[in-house]
């Protein structure tokens, strides 16, 4: 009899590619966008659950049952239901955020992997940060199916050591202060070999020195001042240096707004651009911090920045958070 697998990948155009490539099985997603908005620790998974839930709430996607987090738990809780499951991830932060919350969770919910013995269901694993005769390679939502159905054998079977050190990252991950990160990364984390750089573009969200802006708005409103921050082109301009490739057209548009409303507002759009106003310019260009002048209220997973006094600061040269 052929076994029954569950395929769990990190968005539906995975899954559609599964199943355009006639590879046999169920498919299920498991993607919340974990670097934005809240991430708590100290509660438990349906607590956390509901903190997602709201703050997911506003966005159009929130209303797609695909979307339903507690039902990506049902489908993998009710493992009577598949003989293996099949994770399929990438190299970049969005996914191994989402990498590491799902293996912490599969440790606790699947029978025998919390004793190592698989016993009664296979754990594998793809998870590629390349693909041949793709030098531009972004994920897995960009190759056709016959380029997805070669991966499907080259799946791995998942080793404690890659739950161990998923189940410490989802911790750190989850801490009220960076700290716990920066203590991650001195670590081996080479069982999962995509997740020291993702963590590094994580903690590069927090003010940097200097400016108090992030990498990401920074590199928004380069373009703005540049003359390159145009709609729709800007999205695939914001990539451009990325080697932790994750924001989303939807997290972009949300970036957009939070500067156009800030107080004093460091992005106006002009004709369909945007454009740097005085005040964002004078945060670009260092004679202003972005924090101090309009204040801040961003989660970075278990972290919360408020106000206008910076708590942490991420140091470009040291390449660490540091109190500020």
């Amino acid at each position: 009899m052929a076994p029954r697998l569950l395929h769990v990948a990190n968005g539906t155009c995975t899954t559609t590619t599964i199943e355009a490539a006639g590879i046999p099985g169920a498919t299920s997603i498991w993607a919340d966008p974990l670097h934005d908005g809240p991430v708590p620790g100290g509660i438990d998974d349906d607590a956390l659950m509901e903190v997602r839930r709201q703050h997911h709430a506003l966005s159009p996607a929130a209303g797609d049952p695909k979307n339903d987090m507690r039902r990506w738990r049902q489908v993998i809780a009710n493992h009577d239901a598949y003989d293996e499951l099949i994770l399929w991830f990438e190299h970049d932060l969005f996914d191994q955020l989402n990498l590491v919350q799902l293996l912490s969770f599969i440790r606790e919910q699947v029978p025998g992997v919390r004793a190592h013995t698989q016993a009664s269901t296979r754990v594998s694993l793809i998870c590629i940060g390349s693909f041949p005769g793709r030098p531009e390679f972004h994920g897995l939502g960009e190759l056709e199916p016959s380029e997805l159905a070669s991966l499907f054998e080259t799946r791995q079977l998942v080793t404690p050591e890659q739950y161990h050190v998923a189940d410490a990252a989802w911790d750190a991950f989850r801490s009220p202060t960076p700290e716990s990160i920066g203590v991650l990364l001195i670590r081996d984390l080479s069982p999962l070999p995509f997740l020291a750089p993702a963590l590094t573009r994580f903690l590069e969200e927090y003010p940097w020195a200097g400016d108090g802006l992030s990498r990401t708005e920074r590199r928004l409103m380069t373009l703005a001042a540049e003359g390159r921050a145009d709609w729709p082109a800007v999205f695939a301009r914001m990539h451009e240096g990325e080697d932790a490739f994750y924001l989303t057209d939807t997290a972009l548009i949300e970036l957009k707004d939070a500067l156009m409303a800030a107080s004093p507002p460091l992005l106006a759009e002009q004709n369909g651009a945007l454009a740097l106003t005085a005040a964002g310019r004078d945060v670009l260009e260092g004679r202003a911090d972005r924090v101090a002048l309009c204040g801040l209220d961003r989660w970075l997973g278990g972290v919360h920045l408020q106000g206008h006094a910076r708590q942490w600061s991420w140091e470009p040269k040291r390449r660490r958070v540091v109190p500020w």
